[in-house]
């Protein structure tokens, strides 16, 4: 249970990884929240002792930290932006 609460903590940094990668976006994952809801809480019954307070104990946490992850894709993707914006933009000699 214990090595199941320090994983689900783990989410914000694997998304934000994934999202420095390239490989994911907040587009693709705020489209896919409702299947990441279900697969939480699918995870959450499967990781947790037959008790529905622990299971909410473990899901809700972790569709927090979904949230926050999407947030903070979505901070990368608009620093990205700027960064090649002000790298295109003509420097007027």
């Amino acid at each position: 249970l214990l090595l199941a609460f320090g994983l689900c903590f783990q989410l914000p940094v694997v998304v934000s990884l994934l999202g420095l990668a390239g490989i994911i976006s907040s587009k693709l994952l705020r489209e896919g929240r409702r299947y990441a809801i279900v697969g939480v809480f699918i995870a959450a019954a499967i990781l947790t002792p037959p008790d529905p307070i622990s299971q909410l104990t473990l899901a809700l946490p972790m569709c927090l930290l979904y949230e926050i992850g999407i947030w903070c894709v979505w901070l990368i993707e608009r620093s990205k932006a700027k960064a090649e914006e002000k790298s295109n933009a003509v420097v007027p000699v």
